[in-house]
């Protein structure tokens, strides 16, 4: 890259010509495969073609969830093991969840008893839910609200045969970006190598084992060969691009389905609404820092990963639907303030015919030993919820693989990076006492969003504050922590991924100006760098007008 700083152009120069694993991909399974193969000793080198969790992991609705409509194709193992997802979770990274209500409005007494089933089943698959967790992120048992209680939370609710609805409990994720991030920086806390911006161009199998790979810097255009025992794709939506790479030709075939949101201005009160849709699949309206999120959509997609974009179009029809269905709102595409979608990989079994809203969303980990790659493994399929227990069960297959035995993996009770806590009000307190000079609101803010990190975070020394146009604030403290410590190569790295900062809504151009000319500091950036970067940013907010 033209305008590439001393620094950028040293970042690899630490990496290794050896490997146990190489993974591909730095969405959340890959960020998981990551943080539990380097708990359990293994040597690993995460390479992620854009920035970590850029791709599908970025385009999820912002929920921790259990998965309640799976129970209606009798899921039950599914459900469940999101269940226990969701509370493990809950204890390695309290600060990266939320408890949310959820409230789905009932309009037949048939309905109403069909769906008092499914609330006491899946209140019987999460009898664990609060077992050693923080009582700040407990879920109660749900429960059932009046017409009057609807109304009264769910202000613009079509009233027409309205019975009642019922309110049910998951978490709300604020950043799934940054906590997916967080996995990728607690594993090279503990010694392992990770690179955003790296892209891996060839993959070749070797006649004594292992595999030859070749990597290439996207920013400063280095081009290296390393080898590993086992590679580990995680691409995603780019699952099958990195087989046929190898030269594998798959079994199962990967559909891709494309699922957008909008986020829009405040319409609902503090609970998730849950609509449904004139096609009878389902409509979440979330609360989520001062604004709405709407989504999500569920379409096939059956063109190039590398060429996905949100087309005005489809946000159009999902603002009709939002309208359609919570009447109240009157939504236009003024109210857009940012959207964002991705491509969800779903495993389909040769022959299949469902469409990809009913498709499962179980996972595959397949090892393609047999077909003459031994140590190839794809992790397919699967969901966020889930992916530190896809995450285990693929370490443990190559456990198999290298050593012939498992050894325990330690994700379900090892704290990530902002995590280490056992109580939100006693770290609050603790933190109080060490910097009695910082505002309470200061240090309950940044413990909200960092956890633990809170204590690295006040470490710098700053005064600035920054406003984002939800009314949040953003310290300087935090602002110099994210970008010297997380890995931001781009500004759109910053805005859009690690802070959230920009993910409400265009800044303000004064505060914009400052934010920008202070990270453009940090990183030593020059004038012309720091305008392309700023393009960058600017062209995020555009969809495309088809």
């Amino acid at each position: 890259m033209k305008n590439s700083t001393k620094q950028e152009n040293s970042r690899l120069n630490h990496i290794k010509k050896e490997y146990d694993i190489l993974i591909i991909g730095g969405g959340i399974t890959g960020a998981n495969v990551l943080w539990d193969a380097t708990l359990r000793g293994y040597n690993c080198l995460l390479a992620e073609k854009n920035d970590y969790a850029s791709g599908t992991s970025q385009a999820t609705s912002k929920l921790i969830h259990g998965g309640l409509r799976y129970l209606k194709n009798f899921e039950i193992g599914l459900v469940r093991e999101s269940l226990s997802e969701r509370r493990y979770l809950a204890k390695i990274s309290p600060h990266a969840v939320r408890p949310m209500g959820f409230i789905i409005p009932i309009r037949s007494w048939f309905q109403r008893i069909q769906l008092l089933l499914g609330m006491e089943l899946y209140n019987i698959l999460s009898y664990d839910r609060n077992k050693e967790i923080d009582p700040d992120v407990q879920l109660p048992k749900y429960r059932w609200n009046s017409v009057t209680e609807t109304i009264y939370k769910v202000i613009g609710l079509g009233r027409k045969s309205l019975k009642g609805s019922f309110q049910y409990y998951d978490y709300a994720n604020p950043n799934p970006e940054k906590h997916t991030t967080e996995f990728i920086l607690s594993a090279k806390e503990k010694g392992a190598h990770a690179f955003n911006y790296l892209s891996v161009t060839t993959l070749k199998r070797q006649n004594s084992g292992g595999y030859t790979v070749g990597l290439s810097d996207e920013i400063t255009g280095k081009k290296i060969l390393v080898s590993a025992k086992v590679v580990v794709n995680s691409a995603g939506p780019w699952a099958d691009v990195i087989e046929s790479m190898a030269g594998i030709s798959a079994e199962k075939k990967l559909v891709r389905s494309k699922g957008i949101h909008a986020v829009v201005r405040k319409i609902c009160g503090n609970e998730c609404v849950v609509l449904s849709k004139r096609d009878g699949s389902h409509l979440f309206v979330i609360p989520w820092r001062g604004k709405t999120i709407i989504g999500t959509t569920d379409t096939a997609y059956e063109d190039d990963p590398d060429k996905f974009k949100v087309k005005q179009s489809e946000i159009v029809d999902l603002i009709d639907e939002v309208n359609y269905s919570f009447g109240f709102a009157k939504l236009t595409l003024k109210d857009v303030d940012y959207y964002y979608g991705g491509l969800r990989p779903l495993v389909e079994d040769p022959g299949s015919t469902e469409g990809t809203y009913s498709a499962s969303r179980k996972s595959e980990i397949l090892h393609y030993e047999k077909e003459g790659f031994p140590g190839f493994f794809s992790a397919l399929g699967g969901k966020y919820t889930t992916s530190r227990a896809v995450a285990e069960s693929l370490v443990n297959a190559i456990d198999m693989f290298s050593k012939g035995s498992e050894t325990p993996s330690a994700t379900k009770f090892t704290p990530i990076l902002g995590g280490r806590y056992q109580n939100l009000k006693e770290l609050v307190s603790e933190i109080q006492s060490k910097y009695p000079q910082v505002s309470g609101l200061k240090i309950e803010t940044l413990v909200r969003r960092y956890g633990s990190t809170t204590w690295r975070i006040l470490q710098g020394k700053g005064s600035d504050v920054f406003r984002i146009p939800n009314g949040e604030l953003y310290y300087e403290e935090e602002v110099e922590y994210i970008v010297l410590h997380e890995d931001i190569c781009h500004l759109t790295d910053f805005y859009f991924r690690r802070s959230g900062v920009g993910t409400v809504g265009k800044l303000d151009p004064p505060e914009r100006n400052r934010l920008d000319k202070k990270i453009a500091k940090l990183l030593g950036w020059n004038v012309e760098r720091l305008g392309q970067e700023s393009k960058k940013v600017d062209e995020r907010y555009q969809w495309f007008v088809d």
